[in-house]
C-alpha cells in the first residue's frame, strides 16, 4: 500500500525577493521622502505672512526645519546683521540671539511695523536695560533661555533677572507652569500679559544651537501663533511641525539600514580589506604628532586671542586636508610604481557608481534638511566659492591617489598602506579634533568645543561615506570622488 504523502505533489519553493532589489526599493522610498521634506518647508509661503527678523546669529542655521516650523506658524523669516534694516513687511516681530539681544528693543521699539520682540538667551548689559519696563515697550516681549533652577537671587540667570526687570514679578516666589511633555520647559506670565519666560529643560551654552531644537522651535511656533493670532495667516499646525522632524529621523534611519543591507549582499574586495597592515612610517607619527601638539598649544591660545580663536574652526576642518597631503607624499611611489599594478574588474563599476550616487544624494539632502549651507566664514560669495571648489579637487586628488597606492601595496603583498588601510592611521588623524573637543567641553570653551566637533566631522564622516566601496569594490576614483563631494559639504556645513 503506497504511502499517499509520497504521492503529494511537492510544491515550488517560493521565490523571495534578492536583498539587493529590497534595498534598492527602500533606497528608492528614502530619497523620495528626502526630496518631499526639501519641499515641504515652502508650502505656505505668502508675502501677507507677518516676519520674524533675527538679529545676532552670525553663524549656521537649520533653515529648512525653521522654515517649515515658522510656516506652519503663518510666518516667514529673515537672518539680519546689526545694523541692517528692518524687512519690508507689514509686521515685525524681532528677535534677538546671544549675549546683546536686548539691543534690539531700543534700537526698534518705535517702529510702527514692529509687533513685538524675541530675546534668545540675552545676557544682562545695563546700557541696553535703561528705560525698559513692564509698560516700556508696549507691545510684548518673550524671552527663551536654557535651564536656570537658582533659588536665590545670585545664583539666578541672565533671563530671569532680565524678565524680573521687565515684567515687575519675582520668579522666586510666582508659579510657573510647564509646557511640553517628558522634557518641559518652564514658562512665566506676568499679570498684564505680555512678558513671556521660558526656561528649557536643558542647559544652553550657545544662543545660535538652540535654534536647531525642535523642542524649541515648536514652543516659538506656539508663542507667535497664539500671541499673534490676529496677524497670522493662519492658524498653527503642530502635526506639520512634529511629522516633519519625525519623518527625518525615519528617513535618516532608513537610509542607514537601506545602505547596510544592499552591502551584506556583496563580497568583499581583496585589494580594499588586506587584513595585513603595512607598517606605519615614522613621517606620520612625526607629522601627525607635531600637528597635534601644534593645535593644543594653539587652543590654550586662543584663551588669549580673539583672532585665533575665530580662525580654529578653518583649521581644523582644514586639518584632514594637510594630513592626506602628507600620507600622499609618503606614498605617492605606490602611484607610479609598477609592482602591485592591477586592473579593476568590470563588475564592480556599476555598483561602485551606483553605491556613490546614492550615497552622495544621501548626504547632500541631509545636509540640506540640518543645516544652512552658506559659508559665513568667508563672507564674500565668489571667494567662498572659489575655495570650495579648489578643496574639492585638491580632495578628490589625494583621496583618489591614496585609496589607489593602497590598493597597489596589497597586491604587491605589502599590506593594505596610510588612513584608507590602516585604521591606525586614521585614528590618528582625530587626535588635534578630539583634543579641542575635549578641551572645549572641560572648561566650557563653546568656540574651542564647536571647533573640534567640526574637525571631527570632517575627518570622519567622509572617510565613513566611502569605506564601504573602498572595501567592497576595486575602484578608487569613484570613492574618491565621493569623498571629495562630501568633505566639501561638511566644509560648508561647519563654516
Amino acid at each position: 500500500m503506497s504511502n499517499p504523502e509520497t504521492q503529494r505533489p511537492k510544491r515550488a519553493p517560493r521565490k523571495q525577493a534578492p536583498i539587493a532589489l529590497i534595498s534598492m526599493g527602500l533606497m528608492a522610498a528614502v530619497l523620495l521622502t528626502l526630496v518631499i521634506l526639501c519641499l515641504v518647508p515652502g508650502a505656505g509661503k505668502s508675502t501677507k505672512n507677518p516676519v520674524i527678523a533675527f538679529y545676532g546669529d552670525e553663524g549656521n542655521v537649520p533653515a529648512l526645519s525653521l522654515r517649515n516650523t515658522l510656516h506652519a506658524a503663518g510666518f516667514e523669516y529673515e537672518f539680519l546683521s546689526y545694523g541692517e534694516s528692518l524687512p519690508d513687511a507689514s509686521d515685525v516681530v524681532v528677535a534677538g540671539v546671544g549675549a546683546d539681544a536686548v539691543y534690539v528693543i531700543n534700537e526698534y521699539k518705535d517702529d510702527p511695523h514692529v509687533i513685538g520682540f524675541v530675546l534668545i538667551c540675552p545676557e544682562l548689559n545695563e546700557d541696553f536695560m535703561e528705560g525698559l519696563s513692564s509698560l516700556n515697550p508696549a507691545c510684548d516681549v518673550a524671552i527663551f533661555a536654557g535651564r536656570d533652577d537658582a533659588d536665590s537671587v545670585p545664583q539666578m540667570g541672565a533671563a530671569r533677572l532680565i524678565y524680573e526687570r521687565m515684567s515687575g514679578d519675582d520668579t522666586l516666589f510666582t508659579p510657573y507652569v510647564k509646557r511640553g511633555g517628558l522634557f518641559s520647559s518652564k514658562v512665566y506670565f506676568n499679570n498684564a500679559q505680555n512678558r513671556m519666560l521660558s526656561l528649557s529643560a536643558f542647559k544652553v551654552n550657545d544662543a545660535s544651537k538652540l535654534l536647531f531644537s525642535p523642542l524649541f522651535q515648536n514652543e516659538l511656533a506656539g508663542y507667535l501663533s497664539v500671541t499673534y493670532i490676529d496677524e497670522s495667516t493662519r492658524e498653527i499646525s503642530f502635526g506639520r511641525i512634529n511629522s516633519w522632524f519625525v519623518f527625518c529621523w525615519l528617513a535618516f534611519m532608513f537610509a542607514v539600514v537601506s545602505l547596510l543591507l544592499y552591502i551584506s549582499n556583496m563580497g568583499l574586495s581583496e585589494s580594499g580589506n588586506d587584513p595585513k597592515k603595512a607598517p606605519v612610517s615614522k613621517w606620520v607619527f612625526g607629522v601627525i604628532g607635531g600637528v597635534s601638539i601644534a593645535v593644543a598649544i594653539g587652543i590654550i591660545a586662543t584663551t588669549f586671542s580673539e583672532t585665533l580663536n575665530t580662525s580654529m574652526p578653518m583649521i581644523l576642518v582644514l586639518l584632514p586636508v594637510l594630513f592626506m597631503l602628507t600620507l600622499f607624499i609618503i606614498n605617492f611611489k605606490w602611484i607610479y610604481a609598477k609592482e602591485g599594478k592591477f586592473i579593476p574588474s568590470k563588475k564592480t563599476l556599476i555598483p561602485s557608481v551606483f553605491m556613490a550616487v546614492v550615497i552622495g544624494l544621501y548626504a547632500m539632502l541631509i545636509t540640506a534638511l540640518t543645516m544652512d549651507l552658506r559659508v559665513y566664514a568667508i563672507r564674500d560669495a565668489g571667494l567662498s566659492s572659489g575655495l570650495l571648489t579648489a578643496l574639492l579637487v585638491v580632495d578628490i586628488t589625494l583621496a583618489t591617489g591614496l585609496i589607489y597606492s593602497s590598493r597597489k601595496s596589497s597586491t604587491a603583498g605589502e599590506g593594505a598602506k596610510n588612513c584608507f588601510g590602516n585604521r591606525i592611521i586614521f585614528a590618528l588623524m582625530f587626535l588635534p579634533s578630539v583634543a579641542a573637543f575635549l578641551f572645549g567641553l572641560i572648561p566650557g570653551n563653546q568656540g574651542v568645543f564647536y571647533a573640534g566637533l567640526a574637525g571631527i566631522a570632517a575627518t570622519g564622516l567622509p572617510y565613513l561615506a566611502v569605506m564601504p566601496i573602498v572595501r567592497h569594490t576595486d575602484r578608487s576614483l569613484v570613492p574618491g570622488v565621493l569623498h571629495g563631494v562630501v568633505f566639501v559639504l561638511v566644509l560648508a556645513a561647519a563654516l
